[in-house]
This record gives structure tokens, sequence and C-alpha cells, in this order.
């Protein structure tokens, strides 16, 4: 499989996924991770997140590591991204990013002072993969018990974004 085709899995994880975990570190040192609602563009190389200027927009700061992990139980499917985010109040963009499921959240509107965009530069991605049905991870797992070792038929890929 092409570094491409690797690129386009993660890509297409983000987008059927929709909801990460925002990672970033607070002003303490410690982790803290949140759930926000992904615009992805892979077109653009970017994932933006419509936002308050709360805490993780200072935790941030103009910009900052962070790390985003999406997770599908359902699919057995894994990712873990690590990007530089950059916070701004674009409102351009804001305005081109805007939509119902945004305006639910912050109902007063792109223009409003305390809405803010994140936007990550993904750089390096690792997914695991172990798609099947639940009912052959279920036997995969049983197998695994038995025979005391790991279950096999997972990937795990990194990829360099």
């Amino acid at each position: 499989m092409s570094h491409h085709d690797d690129e386009h899995d993660v890509w297409k994880i983000i987008q059927d996924q929709r909801i990460a975990m925002l990672t970033t570190v607070d002003e303490s040192g410690d982790i803290v991770s949140r759930p926000m609602a992904t615009l992805a563009r892979p077109e653009e190389h970017r994932i933006y997140f419509v936002t308050r200027t709360d805490a993780k927009v200072g935790q941030i700061g103009g910009s900052a590591k962070v790390n985003l992990g999406f997770a599908d139980t359902r699919k057995n499917t894994y990712l873990s991204l690590s990007g530089t985010a950059h916070t701004s109040q674009d409102r351009d963009k804001l305005r081109e990013l805007w939509s119902m499921f945004v305006e639910a959240w912050l109902p007063q509107g792109p223009d409003a002072p305390d809405v803010a965009l994140v936007t990550v530069e993904p750089e390096h991605a690792k997914l695991w993969d172990s798609t099947s049905s639940k009912l052959i991870y279920t036997g995969k797992v049983l197998a695994a018990v038995a025979r005391q070792d790991p279950p096999k038929g997972q990937t795990v890929k990194t990829v360099k974004m």
C-alpha cells in the first residue's frame, strides 16, 4: 500500500468519525482532552474546529502541538493524530465553515466576539485497523484467550501527513 493510500485512509476515518478528542496541555502542565466536532478539509490539509474563545483556545495560544484521537468501536478502527494547532478569528473562514450544526452550539453567529477557529495541520498519524464484524472480532478474542496470545489480524500504520 502506498503512502497516498495510507493518508487517504486517515482522512477517511476523520471524515467518517466527525468527533475527535482534542488534547492540549493546560497552564499547570496537565493534559486535557475534550470532544470536538471536526470540519475536515483534506484538500487544504487542515482540520478545523469552530469554538468559543475559552480555555482550549488559551491553551493553544497562537500555536501549539495537539493530539486528536478518533475511535470507531463498531469497526475496531482507531486513530491518533498529532499536529500543530493555530487559533484565529478569521471571519471569512468562520463564515465559510458555518453550518446549522455549528449554529446549534454557537447561536451568536460567526461574527460574535467570542467565536474562534482552531486550525490543525496534521503531521503524524497512527492508525490501528482491526476491521471485521463484531462476531469475527469476538471469535479472534476467544481464540487469543485460548492461545494466550493477542488477537491476530490487526494492522498498525504510522503515516507521515
